[in-house]
């Protein structure tokens, strides 16, 4: 995802909202989502209507404070252009603190597959770095929307950092544990295909993320779908050679009731199969049970054992 429209606003200037809410709906040109708040808030000030077309990754498009009474103060609030540099679109207050990394824009070389470089997102209004203390993906892990990529500290909460669009991790440049690292700083690369992931072996980000901090909270993240249908595809062949045993048997039944032994029980054209077909105690004893059962109760339909 490199932008996105907002189709609808489920907030507006003076409310409050909570961690979990619905911000706003947002379209792309694969998919529909809501944009959920990661802290609680108030709106201070919406800066792009819905409806108002494509907005860059990036781009301020709300600001939030933490208490209503701060509202009015931003009633005339016009962010400049340095503030939409690499926080994710969600929190204008946050804004500033990217604003430094955005200075230097990476420069991938020219011949690298299509990737994201994903940076540390800003995942509440006031968090300005954050630690990685898990990663849930590993390098070549392909991941869906709403996959949990890393498990984010901050000073105030832990949080689940989701993944917004499909993909597979091309690069972590983080290791978990490695201790603060400023919001949109380049935590991670992403890219569309598998086989993309080897060019970036040696990869080596900017100090700034360019769409690539945005797209921190529009990460894409899939638990490893693709290696499981394929695990499971080996027992179904090896299933497959235990088919010929039943077949070959059925035939062989089949062929040994043409032949009943002398004195045997007649089948009479039932489904008693070849149990009636042997002359044994048990046959016989089964005759004369059916035969008591009709003379008792009447015929029930099935063919007797004669």
């Amino acid at each position: 995802m490199t932008s996105g429209s907002i189709s609808k606003w489920n907030v507006s200037v003076g409310d409050t909202f909570i961690a979990g809410d619905s911000l706003a709906v947002i379209e792309t040109d694969k998919a529909t989502m809501d944009f959920e708040a990661q802290d609680d808030g108030v709106v201070a000030k919406i800066l792009v209507e819905e409806g108002g077309g494509e907005v860059e990754c990036g781009l301020p498009i709300m600001v939030t404070v933490e208490e209503e009474e701060e509202v009015p103060a931003f009633a005339n609030f016009v962010p400049d252009d340095a503030a939409g540099a690499p926080t994710a679109p969600a929190v204008a207050e946050s804004a500033p603190a990217p604003a430094t990394p955005a200075a230097a824009p990476a420069t991938p070389a020219a011949d690298l597959p299509y990737h994201i470089v994903v940076g540390m997102p800003a995942l509440s209004p006031t968090m300005e770095a954050g630690t990685i203390s898990k990663w849930n993906v590993a390098e070549g892990e392909s991941f869906v929307a709403g996959d949990s990529l890393a498990v984010i500290e901050t000073d105030k909460a832990t949080m689940d950092f989701e993944a917004q669009d499909d993909g597979v991790v091309g690069k972590i440049m983080v290791e978990a544990g490695a201790g603060e690292v400023t919001v949109g700083v380049p935590i991670m690369v992403t890219v569309e295909e598998e086989e993309d992931v080897a060019a970036f072996k040696d990869f080596v980000a900017g100090s700034a993320p360019d769409t690539s901090a945005t797209e921190a909270s529009v990460a894409p993240v899939e638990e490893v779908t693709a290696p499981e249908p394929v695990a499971a595809a080996a027992p179904v062949a090896a299933a497959a050679p235990a088919a010929p045993t039943p077949v070959a048997a059925e035939p062989a039944v089949a062929a040994a009731a043409p032949t009943p032994a002398q004195g045997a029980v007649s089948l009479g054209g039932s489904s008693w199969g070849q149990l009636a077909a042997e002359s044994s105690p048990l046959a016989r004893a089964l005759a004369s049970k059916q035969k008591e059962y009709i003379e008792k109760y009447g015929s029930t339909g099935h063919v007797p054992i004669v």
